[in-house]
């Protein structure tokens, strides 16, 4: 039950007034070594108690019915045995039926059908070593059945006669050591028969003769160690010894040792335990007969007694494999302690469906797996498993409280356990005593509220509670003394709050409170001094939350606080840090839930959170530390049965131990593995309570729910280690039904009309039949085993005719599987067209089809190839005609391409092939140092400008000039590389972009095309020549070292034209300059130089190159130079 349900049940109880007797006795654990005398020693049920208390509050039995509701012929059950394969029989006033755990499959009489059963009403079933099921019916005599056919059939002798009257009416069957078979009738004496040798014989009542038997009316049998046999009459009980036929009768002395002396001594049932001791059921009571002492007891019913005999007949007698004494009576279930003569009771309860469906016992059978099996008059059977006790099932009365919600155990070893609604009740662990401290008045052990939350116990004989609703109530165990630690709204040495939802006494004694509504606190028993700790969302120092559902101290000392809204926080006591865990959607390593119902420290200090609706989280790393927490979860989906947490407590093992809204479950942390125990297991319930769950100092672990607590030993739980028979329930070809005989099993045939048969198979183990799981595979066709989960069938379609053999294996519900798959084998019969003679001529059909094909596939091919080799003669004279095209096509565009980038009077380049140069170069490597690994490499720009191009224009014409431009272009290639871009920019100007030149480089450059120029006699015309000169302005590109983004190549034409500017001042002359690191500075570079380079220079913004180098290198020498002569 989670946190909110609690406080919504305390809501709607009204105010109880304080009970006036606080200490009260319950009968369950008022029994002397409750713990281990009941479930761990050898399971037996020793009971030493006050009767009154036992009686009324017997250990839970858990109960699974099968009645009509189930398919059951009828409810009342007559006999109950299970055959040797493991199916359960089942003997009812209507019929009988065979039960598989799932299906019951129902027998019945048919007129004129001799293999069916001759009646209906079954009295007696029984089974002998060879397997054989024998039936005993009331008014048909016997019939077995044959289990390969299925049939029923009649024993006889030899010769084929019968051996036994027809109609006899048989009451009892019993097989003996020698494989005998014992028949008592209703009229008609005992008979013995040996089925073997087919021979019988028959004792009577002979009257007047006290060596016979004392009635022709039996009801009972039962054999004794030297091989004697009991009868149990109408009248009386009766010892037979085969060998001689004499019989004893001993009706008097039971009459003399308290049974009715009326003279109806009727005998219903009988036992010979495994220390001889021969127990009687009568109408009247049980009797004991004891043969080395030769006298009788009887136990019968006494008023205001309940620990005796419940008022009624006792028709049914059993010891089971742990020999315990079961007794079915006409008024309930006892279970018989025989060593003090006392009974605890098990009656029908209509408002809980898993108590017996009727008081009125018939029959007890105990099956191979250990299960016990009731028989009821009226409501069907019952079936139990003893190993359920294993998990210690405990209750309370019901006016007592059994909603459990928290223990502890004291330095004495008392055992306390609080309770919704009920207050706290401690147990001694000696006698089982049990007393309850609740609410009422002033006093004494007396509480201020029955709805106990959390218990802790110190060092100091006091009891700690955590209640709903009155804070905190500290009980000393030796003055009775109650103090109570609770809320007030203007006392901040108070608690936060009223109502407590866990507490925690950690290793230094101080006692930590968390509330519902307030978060924490921690109290100093010492000085009972209460301190709070800040709760809100808006303070990363506080606790998320003021509802504090878990608490524990991990082996630092750090306190772990579980909330519910506020994920899981860690605080440190010395420091007041609190480190925050919640839950991230985004995160797979956060916490899984927001609500943590449980916090746990296992042995070897790891940590692990319960969480509601996130199943179970182990934190992996340390709060506090620099590498952030993570959390690795388990869910459902990796085998936890529910995604709530409630509780977690280490076993003694390492392992851990869950409670949740779907029973318990037990992880190994190693492996993740996890196993699941439901209600039928014996669990109080599949539901428990958040916050109760303990581990004692001496292991055993205690969980509590509504019904009651669990307590138990792990390494001490009994399970089911009997590997579960596994039978074929049903064989379906296509929809019809075929019975699985042994025959059939050896050799199913299956037609090729059948497209699909379906195997149907069951786990012979009863102790939870949907708990059961199946594995089967199909040799020949599935290339390993099938996991089928809890499905039982199997169905295979369109098989090829062939054989297989089809294998099924079972684990019962504790996981254990049997040692043998049932196996069939199968044979599928292959159509007429698929006969050898038919695949026979399938195959010479096909090669005469394959030869047909390869022989027209060889034509076809020899004119594909003629064809072929035509069709590339014509492709290649064509392919090379149009090879010829393309390649004078190319050689077009090409010199197209170089056309528009070439100026048609020089040859040289033209603006175009300058613009290609500067955008390959802006993109390239060269000017960015990011791109290459080593030094940054310059270029320079440089513009020739002739001085006198237009005299010469003016003398003789456009053509002169165009020749002086000629001889121009042809000086400039021999001066640069061929690696440097030559361009004619227009007129009489030319560009020259220098690759991987500087300054100083560029005015060598400059200085050599400048006196070309000058020096050179130009051819004007026929018999003319001309002298020119130019002026010349060059700048590196980038400008600025490695600074290439700055200024783009236009700006540094522009700046180029600039120093031009300067040479043409003087002509003949040449100017160059380039940015230092200093000119970054500038803001405006281009404005700045060009307003005023010699500034620009003197500021160390510029360095300056002027030419020519053999001349004064001043501009106003440069303007002296001689201007051109022509002649």
């Amino acid at each position: 039950m989670c946190p909110t349900e609690q406080v919504k049940q305390l809501n709607s109880l009204e105010p109880s007034a304080p009970e006036t007797q606080p200490l009260r006795a319950s009968g369950i654990h008022a029994r002397a070594g409750w713990a281990a005398a009941i479930i761990f020693a050898n399971a037996t049920f020793s009971i030493a108690a006050p009767t009154c208390a036992l009686a009324a509050n017997a250990p839970d039995m858990v109960f699974a019915r099968l009645g009509g509701e189930q398919g059951l012929s009828q409810g009342g059950i007559t006999a109950i045995v299970q055959d040797a394969t493991g199916f359960l029989w089942i003997g009812t006033e209507d019929g009988l039926d065979r039960f598989d755990g799932y299906e019951l499959r129902h027998f019945i009489h048919a007129r004129g059908d001799s293999g069916a059963l001759p009646d209906n009403w079954i009295a007696a079933l029984a089974r002998d070593t060879s397997g054989r099921l024998l039936v005993g019916t009331d008014n048909g005599g016997l019939v077995w059945r044959d289990p390969a056919s299925g049939r029923f059939r009649r024993p006889v002798t030899s010769a084929g006669r019968a051996l036994l009257n027809p109609e006899l009416k048989i009451r009892a069957l019993y097989v003996d050591r020698r494989q005998r078979l014992w028949i008592a009738t209703r009229a008609a004496g005992i008979w013995l028969l040996d089925l073997a040798q087919g021979t019988s014989q028959g004792f009577r009542r002979i009257p007047a003769a006290p060596n016979s038997l004392s009635d022709d009316s039996t009801f009972a049998l039962a054999e004794e160690a030297s091989g004697r046999m009991w009868i149990g009459t109408a009248t009386g009980l009766d010892r037979l010894d085969p060998e001689s036929g004499r019989v004893e009768q001993f009706g008097a002395r039971l009459r003399a040792a308290g049974a009715p002396k009326d003279g109806t001594v009727k005998v219903n049932a009988l036992h010979a335990d495994a220390r001889g001791v021969l127990w009687i059921g009568l109408d009247s009571g049980l009797a004991r007969f004891n043969p080395s002492a030769t006298a009788f007891t009887m136990l019968a019913h006494r008023d205001n007694d309940p620990g005796t005999l419940p008022d009624g007949r006792v028709t049914a007698l059993l010891e089971d494999d742990e020999q315990r004494l079961w007794v079915g009576t006409s008024n309930g279930l006892v279970l018989l302690d025989r060593v003090t003569d006392r009974c605890t009771v098990w009656r029908h309860d209509p408002a809980n469906l898993n108590s017996l469906p009727d008081s009125n016992i018939v029959s007890l059978y105990q099956d191979r797996s250990g299960l016990l099996w009731v028989g009821t008059k009226t409501g069907g059977v019952a079936r139990w498993n003893p190993r359920s006790w294993s998990f210690g099932h405990h209750r309370f009365s019901e006016a007592e409280g059994d909603s459990v919600t928290s223990f502890a155990v004291d330095s004495r070893g008392v055992l306390w356990v609080g309770s919704f609604g009920a207050g706290v009740a401690s147990i001694d662990p000696f006698n089982g005593a049990v007393k309850r401290y609740r609410r009422g008045p002033e006093g004494p052990f007396a509480l201020h509220d029955d709805n106990i939350m959390a218990v802790v116990t110190d060092d100091h004989n006091r009891l700690w509670l955590g209640t709903m609703s009155a804070g905190v109530e500290r009980l000393d165990l030796s003055t009775g003394k109650v103090t109570q630690f609770n809320y007030a709204a203007d006392d901040p040495t108070t608690l936060p709050a009223r109502g407590v939802m866990s507490m925690l006494r950690d290793a230094q004694g101080r006692i930590w409170v968390g509330t519902y509504g307030g978060g924490l606190a921690r109290i100093d028993p010492e000085t009972d001094r209460v301190f709070r700790y800040p709760n809100g969302r808006d303070t990363a120092s506080a606790l998320p939350g003021d509802r504090a559902t878990a608490l524990a101290q991990d082996r630092t000392g750090l306190i772990w606080i579980g909330t519910d809204g506020g994920g899981l926080n860690v605080l440190d006591p010395a420091s007041g840090r609190i480190a925050h865990f919640p839950h991230d959607a985004k995160d797979p390593t956060s916490l899984s839930a927001n609500t943590v119902y449980a916090v746990h420290v296992d042995d070897q200090g790891g940590m692990w959170v319960g969480t509601r609706g996130g199943g179970l989280d182990h934190a992996i790393g340390a709060p506090f530390s620099d590498v952030p927490m993570r959390f690795q979860n388990l869910a459902e989906s990796e085998g936890l049965p529910n995604s709530t947490v409630y509780g977690i407590e280490s076993d003694v093992g390492g392992r851990l131990w869950l409670s949740t809204n779907r029973g318990l479950a037990v992880v190994r942390p190693q492996d993740r593995s996890v196993r699941g125990f439901r209600r039928s297991h014996g669990l109080q319930s599949d539901e428990f309570n958040f916050g109760a769950h303990y581990r004692a100092p001496d292991g055993m672990l205690y969980f509590g729910g509504p019904n009651g607590y669990n307590a138990f030993r792990a390494e001490h739980l009994l399970f089911n280690d009997k590997p579960p028979p596994v039978v074929l329930t049903d064989v379906l070809k296509l929809t019809t039904s075929v019975t699985p005989t042994p025959e059939l099993l050896h050799d199913l045939a299956v037609s090729f009309r059948d497209s699909a048969v379906t195997f149907r198979f069951a786990a012979l183990d009863f102790t939870a039949p949907a708990e059961n799981r199946y594995a089967y595979r199909l040799e020949g066709f599935d290339a390993g085993w099938t996991d089928a989960g809890n499905g039982r069938q199997a169905t295979y379609t369109n098989l090829d005719g062939g054989k297989y053999v089809f294998h099924v294996r079972a684990a019962n519900s504790d996981g254990r599987w049997s040692d043998l798959p049932v196996s069939v084998n199968l044979r599928v019969s292959s159509p007429p067209w698929g006969s050898w003679w038919a695949r026979t001529l399938y195959g010479l059909a096909l090669v005469g089809v394959i030869f047909s094909v390869w022989l027209a596939q060889q034509r076809r091919l020899h004119r594909e190839a003629t064809y072929a080799r035509r069709l590339q003669r014509d492709v290649d004279d064509r392919t090379a005609e149009l090879a010829e095209r393309n390649r004078d096509m190319e050689l077009a565009n090409q010199q197209l391409r170089e056309a528009s980038v070439t100026d048609s009077l020089t040859g040289l380049g033209n603006r175009r092939r300058l613009r290609d140069a500067m955008a390959v170069l802006y993109g390239s490597e060269a000017l960015h140092p990011e791109r290459r690994a080593g030094p940054v490499a310059r270029c320079v720009l440089m513009i020739v400008d002739l001085d006198y191009l237009k005299p010469i224009n003016d003398q003789y014409g456009h053509e002169g000039g165009d020749a002086v431009l000629i001889q121009i272009a042809d000086i400039l290639r021999r001066v640069f590389r061929s690696v440097d871009t030559i361009v004619r920019w227009g007129g009489d100007e030319f560009v020259v972009l220098c690759e991987h030149a500087d300054l100083e480089g560029a005015s060598v450059l400059a200085e050599r095309v400048r006196s070309a120029i000058s020096k050179r006699l130009f051819q004007v015309s026929d018999g003319s020549v001309a002298r020119a000169s130019c002026s010349i302005g060059f700048a590196p590109v980038p400008f600025i070292p490695g600074h290439p983004e700055l200024l783009g190549w236009e700006q540094v034409m522009n700046l180029a034209d600039a120093a031009l500017y300067q040479a043409k001042q003087a002509r003949n002359a040449w100017v160059g300059w380039g940015g230092t690191a200093r000119a970054t500075e500038l803001p405006s570079l281009p404005a700045t130089l060009a307003a005023d380079p010699a500034a620009a220079e003197k500021q160390g913004f510029l360095v300056v190159r002027r030419g020519p180098l053999n001349a004064t290198d001043t501009v106003d020498e440069m303007r002296r130079l001689q201007a051109p002569v022509i002649r």
